[in-house]
């Protein structure tokens, strides 16, 4: 992720709306993660693998995806881009574990407890105007102390360690004991350039 929060010299806003979207085709997918196993199991292998078709296609066979949309893997992680009209063009939802510390590694009860414990946060983002519009007002506003007790209020496990503002969104960060790595789950806005 090397983004900025700037574009065409002003500021980005991010917006309750934004997240809203974003968390409602997501609700989905983290459903089906956190609560089919057969179907985790395949994913996580896909992942591993690098197997980008196979992803899309169990990704559209639970949940929307338009022609505008993308998506990519790493073998450690992977990334949902959803389109927008400008200034926004692209935000992302992903989970992964940080570049650098593995390769081929991505595990699935992880990633089912990661989808249990998000899927709170997800449904709310996706469900209260009001909630969102928090959210993204403290993610503009730079405020670190209010993203972090908005997440918690919603994320409640012991495994998320860190709450972050990145790339004009927020990184959840989680360690399980059964792995040496921290697994992110990221809502941001990457612009290249």
């Amino acid at each position: 992720m090397a983004g900025n929060t700037k574009t065409n010299g002003g500021a980005f806003k991010l917006s309750g709306s934004t997240l809203s979207r974003v968390a409602a085709i997501m609700v989905p997918f983290y459903t089906k993660i956190a609560t089919n196993r057969l179907f985790a199991l395949r994913w996580s292998k896909a992942v591993r693998q690098g197997d980008l078709d196979t992803l899309l296609r169990m990704f559209k066979s639970v949940t929307t995806f338009t022609k505008r949309d993308g998506f990519s893997t790493n073998a450690i992680g992977y990334f949902v881009d959803f389109g927008f009209p400008d200034p926004i063009v692209q935000y992302t939802n992903g989970t992964t574990i940080p570049p650098g510390s593995t390769q081929f590694t991505f595990s699935t009860p992880i990633h089912q407890a990661i989808a249990r414990a998000v899927l709170p946060f997800y449904r709310a983002l996706a469900r209260s105007r009001a909630y969102a519009s928090a959210v993204a007002a403290a993610i503009n506003g730079n405020r670190p102390a209010t993203v972090r007790c908005l997440v918690r209020r919603k994320v409640t496990t012991a495994a998320l360690k860190s709450v972050r503002i990145r790339f004009s969104g927020v990184q959840l960060n989680f360690k399980y004991r059964s792995s040496k790595f921290t697994y992110r789950n990221l809502l941001f806005r990457e612009i290249g350039g």
